[in-house]
């Protein structure tokens, strides 16, 4: 698969993640966080997790259909990441406030976006794509 397909799709993937936990929040988590109550700030917070990831994908995905875009293909995934990571070490320290199980929830749901963005940018570093 060419490079800017296979992050044009990634980054698709994320608007569509970001727009099902932004529209479809209570029902999202009724699957996803079963013992927990689901209250109206945990429902916030959800929600605004979903446009966030629905920012960062169209982001990406906008600045990936032009090829000649790369700085800004760079910037959108670079920023990704850094979301991403940060989203992992605050869930891993969460465990005094959530638990050791959810803490381990927390840190493990971002790394498929952070294993997207670190296969992207590296695929990109190695393609002929102009910067």
């Amino acid at each position: 698969m060419e490079t800017l397909t296979a992050v044009r799709a990634i980054s698709a993937l994320r608007v569509a993640w970001g727009t099902a936990l932004t529209f479809k929040t209570d029902a999202l988590l009724r699957a996803m966080v079963r013992d927990a109550d689901r209250t109206g700030p945990l429902s916030l917070f959800a929600r605004t997790v979903g446009i966030r990831d629905l920012v960062f994908g169209l982001g990406a995905l906008l600045a990936a259909l032009d090829a000649q875009r790369r700085s800004e293909i760079d910037r959108w995934l670079w920023l990704w990441l850094a979301s991403d990571l940060a989203d992992v070490f605050a869930g891993a320290a969460a465990a005094r406030n959530v638990g050791r199980s959810g803490s381990i929830a927390a840190a493990a749901a971002p790394l498929p976006f952070v294993a997207a963005g670190l296969w992207s940018l590296r695929r990109l570093a190695k393609s002929p794509i102009p910067v």
